[in-house]
Parts: structure tokens; sequence; C-alpha cells
């Protein structure tokens, strides 16, 4: 039995007052989590978590609130052509783009973590965390926003005439391709990582070498009954009489490798990490991939009836809304380790 129209739209309402609850619970919840860690401004991991929550709360909710006013308010008028086209780069295009791009950054941070050695400028360290984590937003502002805003007729009915192939190709398409890619070739044809640690040959160093010699001439019995411990004849010295001791330090120069050494170290936490980064952008790529191919191929989809056309479509663009709340929740574990 289908649904009626009646019931598309009660589900609708509850699924857009719960969708709208869901995001601002976990994501907010994400950020906290990341913020009570010390030092979580010098970590580009986290700040990049951190920004990809806020990315969500942002353009996750701004649609969704637009379409719970569409819902549940009687007079439509306050829907203009300016806020309908915001909504809809939010929702469709920027989100995922954004998001993508937050992956590969994370992917990357995975790779260069254990290739580099640790860095000590705490304003370095600030500055590449706040930088790596803006990368998305600038690169989606730059290229995203007018890409899919500047070719409306504000005008004419609200017309897009860009192609939705070039918006969805750049802001869907391609970031969830570069994250599923990266995260694969970074964590796995490259990995695990491994740390490494080279002494050249003119890496010379050191060691204090303390060497004693202790040469007994005269032997001499210990004998119980006898309370004093030395010899007859011998003077009380912290060693047996006629003893000599020689006490030599010298420095030696220990070469301690002749051409390179490596020193090697699994990292197992970095193995778990680029495997559940290619869990994540998988996951990503299945929940706003297939809204995006409906919208593209609409016109040659040949639809039993109009409703099932509604159910479908509306079930994919749910599917794309929940990634909002199922990639979150995989991050707030995925933080930890």
């Amino acid at each position: 039995m289908k649904p009626d129209k009646v019931q598309l739209l009660i589900a609708e309402q509850v699924l857009t007052v719960t969708f709208i609850l869901l995001i601002c619970f976990i994501n907010w919840a994400l950020i906290i989590t990341q913020v009570k860690k010390p030092m979580f401004y010098q970590s580009v991991k986290l700040m990049m978590i951190i920004s990809l929550a806020i990315g969500d709360i942002i353009f996750a909710l701004f649609p969704l609130v637009v379409h719970a006013r569409q819902y549940f308010e009687a007079d439509k008028t306050f829907m203009t052509c300016t806020l309908l086209t915001n909504a809809t780069t939010y929702m469709f295009y920027l989100i995922h783009f954004v998001y993508g791009l937050g992956l590969v950054i994370l992917a990357a941070e995975v790779f260069l973590r254990n290739r580099i050695q640790s860095i000590h400028d705490n304003r370095y360290k600030i500055i590449s965390a706040v930088g790596a984590s803006s990368v998305p937003w600038i690169l989606g502002l730059i290229i995203i926003l007018p890409l899919c805003m500047s070719n409306v007729d504000y005008e004419n009915h609200c017309i897009n005439s860009q192609s939705l192939e070039s918006m969805f190709g750049v802001s869907v398409f391609l970031p969830v391709s570069l994250s599923i890619v990266i995260s694969i070739d970074l964590n796995c044809l490259y990995g695990p990582t491994l740390q490494q640690r080279q002494i050249t040959d003119t890496d010379l160093q050191p060691i204090i070498v303390s060497q004693q010699t202790v040469a007994q001439q005269e032997n001499f019995h210990y004998n119980p009954l006898n309370s004093n411990p030395y010899p007859q004849n011998a003077v009380s010295y912290p060693y047996p009489a006629n003893q000599q001791v020689m006490n030599q330090s010298s420095t030696v120069n220990i070469n301690l490798n002749q051409g390179v050494s490596t020193i090697q170290v699994t990292p197992m936490n970095q193995r778990i990490e680029g495997q559940r980064l290619i869990l994540i952008s998988i996951i990503f790529g299945l929940m706003v991939v297939p809204i995006a191919s409906i919208t593209l191929r609409a016109a040659y989809i040949v639809w039993v009836d109009s409703m099932t056309k509604t159910v479908v479509t509306r079930f994919f663009f749910w599917l794309m809304v929940a990634r909002s709340c199922l990639t979150p929740l995989i991050m707030i574990g995925y933080s930890n380790l």
C-alpha cells in the first residue's frame, strides 16, 4: 500500500524536526569532545574534526530550518529566490565539498604525521592546525558559491542556468572520489607508515667508559673464626692488602652506525585511523552520491507513477541528510584513536 500525500507530509515534518535535533546534539557533542582535549588547537586532526562538525551544523541546519518553515507555516511568502538558492547550495553542494576535502586533509595528516619529526614551535603548530582546517571552507567559498549561485536569474522564476553536471561534478563526485582514493592510497598502499630515524656517518657519539682493573698479587684465605677479615700484617683498607687498584676513565668515540641506520616503529593507532577514514569516506560516498545521480538522470528515469518518484527521491534526500548524523558519530570514536 502506497502512502498518500498527507502521510508523506507528516513523515516529512517528523523527519525534519528529528534531524534538526540529532544534527545539533551529535555535532555539538563531537565539538565538545575535541575542545576538552588538551592543546586541541595545536592538532590538525582535532581542529579539522571541529571544522567539519561546524560545517554540518551550519550547512545542514540552515536548509532544514527553511524546510521546516515551509511545512509548518501557512504563509509561504518568506521563501524568496535568494533564500531558496542559498538553502539549495548549502544542502546539495557546499556541505559535501567541504566535508570531502576535510576527509582528504585528515588522510594526509595521518600520512604526514608518521614521516616528519615533531614540531617544537607551538605557534607553528597552531598556525598549521587553523590553516589546514580552514582550507575546505576557503576553497568552498572561492569555487562552489560562484559556481552554484552566479548564474541564477533572481528576477525570472529563480532559474539557474549553470549545468547540474558541473555543479554536482565539482561539489559531490570530485570530493567523494578524492576522499576515498587518497584515504586508501595514503593509508593502505603506503602503510602502515613506519617512523624512521636516520643516523649518518658523522653522528659519532662520545660515551664515557669507566674501567676498573684489580690486580691481586697475594691470595689470602678468609677465616670465619677470625674477627678480622683481613690477613695478618695488613692495614685496614677498603681493599685487601698488597692489592693494586687502577681506575681508568677514558672517552671512547663509538660510531653507532656505519652508513645509515633506520629505527622502525609500527604505529598501530595510525593504521586504525587510516582504516577508519576509509570507512568514513565510503559511507560519505554511499549517502550523498545517490541523490546527486538521481537528480542528474531525472529526465531519463521512467517512473511507474509520481508517488513512486516522490518516495524514492525523498528517501535518498533524507539519506543524504542522515550523513550529517552518522559520520560525526563515527568521528567521535575516530578522534579518540
